[in-house]
C-alpha cells in the first residue's frame, strides 16, 4: 500500500537529549520540513501549547533509553493534547557521517510492504497509483528479528543511510 504524509509536524525531545538523539531528530526536522523545539527545561504543557499556536497539528516527541532513540510519541494537538494518538518503539542505525538529506518535501510517500503495520496506517492518506515511486519515500518492509525495518530514500533514490528498525506501536483514541 501506498500512503501520503503531510509535513505538518512538529519535532521535538525530552529533556537533555543524548548527541544520537539530537541528530535523529535533526534528521527527521530535515526529512519531513518539520518544526524542532529545542526542548530545553520547557515543560510539555509549554510544548503543547506551542505546537497549538501553529498550523501544525502533530506533535512528535522523541525519547531515549540508554542514549539512543527508542520511542516517539505522536499527539494530534487539534484533537486531543493530552494523550499522544500513537506510540512507537524503534531501535535506529544511522550513519558514521552526516549526509546531506536531499528531499523534496512537498510530498512524502510511505510504501507499506509490511502485513504487520496495516493498522498504525488507518488515519493516513492512501493513494492509487500507477506510478512508480522510487524518491521522496520511506519503504516499509517486514523483518525477521523487528516488526518491521524502515528505509528513507530521498530525491536523488538515493538511501538516506538511517535505518529504524521498529520493534513495537500502540494507537490509542478513536
Amino acid at each position: 500500500m501506498i500512503y501520503t504524509i503531510k509535513s505538518d509536524l512538529i519535532i521535538t525531545t525530552s529533556r537533555k537529549p543524548s548527541q544520537i538523539t539530537k541528530r535523529f531528530a535533526q534528521f527527521i526536522k530535515h526529512y519531513f520540513n518539520a518544526t524542532y523545539i529545542n526542548r530545553g527545561k520547557m515543560s510539555f504543557r509549554k510544548i503543547i501549547n506551542m505546537a497549538k499556536q501553529d498550523e501544525n497539528s502533530l506533535l512528535l516527541i522523541l525519547t531515549e533509553t540508554k542514549g539512543n532513540p527508542s520511542n516517539i510519541d505522536i499527539y494530534d494537538v487539534k484533537k486531543d493534547d493530552e494523550n499522544p494518538i500513537a506510540n512507537l518503539y524503534f531501535n535506529i542505525s544511522i550513519p558514521a557521517q552526516n549526509n546531506r538529506i536531499n528531499v523534496d518535501s512537498s510530498e512524502i510517500f510511505v510504501i507499506n510492504k509490511s502485513n504487520s503495520l496495516d493498522e498504525l496506517f488507518e488515519s493516513v492518506t492512501k493513494i492509487n497509483t500507477t506510478e512508480h515511486i522510487d524518491r521522496n519515500c520511506i519503504i516499509i518492509r517486514d523483518d525477521e528479528e523487528n516488526l518491521a525495518n524502515i528505509t528513507f530514500i530521498d530525491k536523488n533514490r538515493e538511501d538516506c543511510k538511517y535505518k529504524v528498525y521498529l520493534k513495537g506501536f500502540n494507537l490509542n483514541g478513536d
